[in-house]
C-alpha cells in the first residue's frame, strides 16, 4: 500500500469546488491511520481565510473522496490534516 499520493483534487466545500494540487503523506498504516499535506490551488487563484480550521471534503481525480481540516489560507500550499482512511489506499 502506498503511503503517498500527489497529484490533482478538487477541494468540495459547501457549494464551492475549487481545483487544487495535493501532497498527501502518511507514516504507517492501517485504520485509525493519522495523515497529512499540503493543497495548492490550481493558477492564481487562492484560499479563503474562512476555510482556515474548517472541515472539508477532497475529491481525488479517480473519485475518490476524504475528509481534511484546513489548517492555513491564502496563496501557496496549505497544510492539511486528514480524518478517516488515508486516501491512497486502493
Amino acid at each position: 500500500m502506498d503511503n503517498f499520493y500527489r497529484g490533482p483534487a478538487t477541494l468540495l466545500t459547501g457549494a464551492a469546488e475549487v481545483p487544487v494540487d495535493v501532497a498527501l503523506f502518511t507514516e504507517t498504516t492501517g485504520p485509525g491511520t493519522a495523515w497529512s499535506g499540503t493543497m495548492r490551488p490550481e493558477g492564481d487563484q487562492r484560499l479563503w481565510t474562512e476555510l482556515e480550521g474548517d472541515t472539508a471534503r477532497l475529491r481525488l481525480a479517480d473519485g475518490r473522496v476524504c475528509r481534511v481540516t484546513v489548517l492555513g489560507s491564502g496563496f501557496g500550499p496549505v497544510e492539511v490534516a486528514g480524518e478517516g482512511p488515508f486516501p491512497a489506499e486502493p
